[in-house]
């Protein structure tokens, strides 16, 4: 072996120790000399120096233990024709990356060759097994994510529910791209796994949802309608609605099956193989429409109640008609005063809407008239008279712009001119009357339109506003009546009375438990009652007079405030009486939640409280029941008419199960309950170690 030159003998030796290199460098080539150096004029290189030169002799010769990406990559040189040894340049793309060893590794180097197309590195799958990290915990701190395939699928099936998604829809292109970027360790599933994914889950949400009602006997309140699909089946959707142990209010779709007919007996029978398919006893009330069938189906209910033993009350309160039907009815009687004027109005809008170039002209009179360029008017149903409110709000703004356009533009005159699909002269356009009463109509309806609003609402509780809404009604009806000043509008009113009280005209026409149900808001409580009904009738209940009311509602609240004020200081023995003349709710406090005040005084009228939960659950309107027919169209649309009644049934019930929010249960135990827990821990610490049948002492003598 060859030897090297003395390091003793350089002027470097005193920086640099020839033991310390020799040390450094005997493991790397035993065999050779470390730094070799063939002229001796040279300067003794430094450590530094020596191992990037050595790096740099290394790096073309072939290795078995260097990363597989450096056959996708390759040292760029430096101007000085050296290589640079913190960086690495991609052989197909010519981009440089980070490569030092000690900073960078080999990641930046991975993370480029997946995005770069040409390389074989692209798109390169993850190690199997290997976690990530996540922020998808309850509390929110980071904790590892492990691919799983079945948790995969779990979701998948949730958003073809959740978002309304033809099965198909995992067999496109872009949803294949989309995943694969994602996780290409995915399997991609077909329609046939998420048809039996979505049956399985349907089954096991339902499972759950029946195992609670079984553990929780709560009353429930049921809602039901009928509906026709484009497949013309006939579907039925019965949905129930209760409160939870917070007092939240739920409602839950329990089904929504075919029916034979729209039938009363057809439709009881339906809702009596649903109830005890889900072991549902304790029913309330049933909330239905106006239908002559659906009287008939609750009588058929009420009877089959009856012989099972779980009727409450003897079905007095069983039967609750939808109040927004009513008012719809109520209305629909007073539009016919005015319906050549309003017909009027809404073949304006017709025409406007019935292409793009008549709306476009409308928008041109618009910006003449300084109104808004993108100036619209919607378009009504027919058979929902608050759409037509809306139709009459909106068009009053543009009263100016239809006007104008019967003067100038000859399309529109010509409209009115032309005959209809029946061979019938349009109505219209609407005359400077046709505007007024129109006008005075919409601010007419405002109390109408705001109650339907109120009422319709399914997301919190209503059975306690339903009576007070009544009385204002009832008190806009009576005003209008005896106001000669108008009298189309007066003639309107006068209809809208005769049907009015067809339904809610007197005491023995409503369903009582509207009524107790307005007792329970601590705001009011025998107070409203006392002064709502018909001034002519005197009802007694439970020893409490009941009369009408002379005045509007501004008259009705000073008398109530001055009378709260004289019973403030009665002295109370039980706890109805004592929740009576216990003191009032500012009727005036703002964001008042009326479950979660009885949340709050469940415990100090704790049966009261009871009733309260089951009263609170009823709803006023079958809305909730009529938005699943909403949905039952999207679902069953003309492109999945082929889906079978069952599968329709999966996927609505599912949507509503998955988009609904928890429901709670837990209750938490009384003082009494807690003290006898505490008594029964007290005695079994006295009865621990003794036995209970002790042997009988014996006398030992002499044999």
């Amino acid at each position: 072996m060859a030897s090297s030159p003395s390091f003793q003998s350089s002027p470097s030796s005193t920086s640099i120790s020839s033991n310390v290199i020799l040390n450094q460098t005997s493991n790397l080539e035993p065999a050779t000399n470390p730094i070799p150096n063939n002229n001796p004029n040279d300067p003794l290189p430094t450590r530094a120096g020596w191992k990037r030169k050595k790096r740099s002799e290394n790096l073309d010769k072939p290795s078995t233990g260097r990363s597989k990406t450096w056959d996708s990559f390759t040292r760029p040189l430096l101007p000085d024709g050296s290589k640079d040894l913190e960086h690495a340049q991609c052989n197909f793309c010519k981009a440089i990356v980070p490569s030092d060893s000690k900073t960078n590794g080999t990641s930046s180097m991975w993370a480029h060759g997946r995005k770069c197309k040409p390389s074989p590195l692209y798109e390169a799958p993850v190690v199997r097994g290997q976690s990530t990290l996540s922020k998808d915990n309850v509390s929110g701190g980071i904790a590892y994510h492990t691919f799983s395939q079945a948790r995969c699928i779990d979701k998948c099936v949730r958003m073809i529910i959740k978002d309304e998604l033809p099965f198909t829809h995992v067999e496109g292109e872009g949803f294949k791209e989309f995943v694969y970027e994602l996780q290409p360790r995915f399997k991609k599933p077909n329609r046939k796994m998420m048809a039996k994914g979505v049956w399985e889950l349907y089954q096991m949400e339902k499972g759950k949802l029946m195992s609670e009602f079984a553990a929780h006997s709560t009353r429930v309140s049921i809602t039901t309608d009928t509906w026709t699909s484009i497949q013309n089946i006939n579907y039925m959707v019965v949905t129930a609605h209760f409160l939870d142990s917070d007092w939240n209010l739920h409602k839950r779709i329990i089904n929504f099956c075919s029916i034979i007919s729209h039938k009363g007996e057809d439709i009881g029978r339906v809702l009596e193989q649903c109830l005890r398919q889900w072991g549902i006893n304790n029913v309330f009330t049933i909330t239905v429409d106006n239908a002559t069938a659906n009287d008939s189906a609750v009588a058929y209910m009420k009877k089959r109640l009856g012989h099972q033993k779980t009727l409450h009350f003897g079905g007095e309160y069983l039967h609750l008609r939808c109040a927004c039907h009513i008012i719809n009815l109520v209305v629909k009687d007073g539009i016919g005063e005015i319906e050549d004027g309003i017909k009027a109005i809404w073949n304006c809008v017709k025409f406007i809407r019935s292409s793009s170039s008549r709306l476009d002209k409308f928008r041109d009179f618009s910006v003449l008239e300084n109104l808004n360029k993108n100036a619209n008017v919607p378009l009504d149903v027919i058979t929902r008279w608050n759409s037509t409110h809306l139709m009459l709000v909106a068009a009053l703004k543009y009263e100016k712009v239809f006007d104008r356009m019967a003067e100038e533009d000859a399309p529109f005159q010509k409209y009115f001119k032309d005959k209809d699909g029946k061979c019938k002269t349009r109505v219209g356009p609407p005359t400077y009357d046709d505007w007024r009463n129109a006008e005075a109509f919409v601010h007419f309806l405002g109390k109408f339109y705001e109650a339907t609003l109120k009422l319709s609402a399914w997301k919190k509780v209503t059975a306690h506003i339903l009576f007070s809404e009544l009385i204002g009604l009832q008190t806009e009806i009576d005003r209008k009546m005896k106001d000669g000043s108008d009298p189309i509008l007066q003639r309107v009113a006068c209809g809208m009375k005769q049907k009015f009280d067809k339904y809610w005209g007197s005491f023995e026409q409503m369903n009582k438990i509207i009524i107790i149900a307005n007792v329970l808001d601590p705001r009011w409580k025998l107070q409203l009652q006392k002064k709502g009904l018909c001034k002519d009738e005197v009802v007694t209940m439970e020893g409490v007079e009941f009369r009408g009311i002379d005045g509007g509602p501004a008259d009705l609240f000073a008398d109530v405030m001055q009378e709260r004020i004289a019973e403030e200081n009665d002295e109370i023995s039980n706890e109805v009486d004592r929740y009576l003349g216990d003191k009032y709710v500012n009727p005036m406090t703002a964001g008042f939640d009326l479950a979660q005040w009885w949340k709050v005084n469940a415990s100090t009228y704790p049966i009261l409280s009871k009733l309260a939960k089951d009263i609170l659950a009823i709803p006023c309107s079958t809305v909730a029941s009529e938005n699943a027919f909403s949905l039952g169209k999207r679902v069953v649309d003309p492109y999945r008419s082929s889906l079978t009644p069952q599968m329709v049934e999966c996927l609505v019930c599912s949507s509503d199960w998955l988009k609904a929010t928890q429901v709670n249960f837990y209750k938490e135990p009384t003082t009494e309950e807690m003290e006898l827990y505490q008594e029964l821990e007290e005695l079994e610490k006295e009865t621990d170690g003794v036995s209970l049948n002790p042997p009988s002492s014996t006398t030992t003598g002499p044999a």
